[in-house]
């Protein structure tokens, strides 16, 4: 969680054609992003690793107090209800991060790059079967 990976996070946004900034670094070549796609590729993707990364780590400390509470037997239910509850909306707002990242760079693309994406992806997957 604290490398900022997305984890499956923005999985609806992938497979619907929102790609994630990340890939599409990854194969900026094939795709021919051009220097100013590629600038505002990485500033979406950098953005987005940094509001992760600090969501992540408010998750796991929450997670690790709440180990602590357990640990040494100060656990009560309204503590649990309040930790779940606010590391439901942490993970929510993680969750946004990504997708967001992802609406973010479809923006930048082109139709032809977003068509051009959609195939490499599909061949990428098929591969690692």
């Amino acid at each position: 969680m604290l490398n900022a990976e997305g984890m499956g996070q923005a999985m609806v946004a992938e497979m619907n054609g929102y790609p994630g900034p990340k890939h599409v670094l990854e194969l900026a070549k094939e795709l021919n992003l051009t220097d100013q796609q590629k600038k505002s590729v990485r500033e979406a993707y950098e953005e987005m690793r940094a509001r992760a990364r600090e969501l992540g780590k408010r998750i796991i400390d929450i997670e690790q107090e709440m180990n602590d509470a357990f640990r040494n037997g100060l656990v009560s239910a309204k503590s649990l209800s309040d930790d779940a509850e606010q590391i439901g909306r942490l993970r929510g707002r993680l969750r946004g991060v990504h997708l967001v990242a992802h609406l973010r760079t479809k923006d930048i693309l082109t139709t032809k790059q977003l068509e051009l994406y959609k195939k490499l992806r599909k061949t990428e997957s098929e591969g690692k079967r």
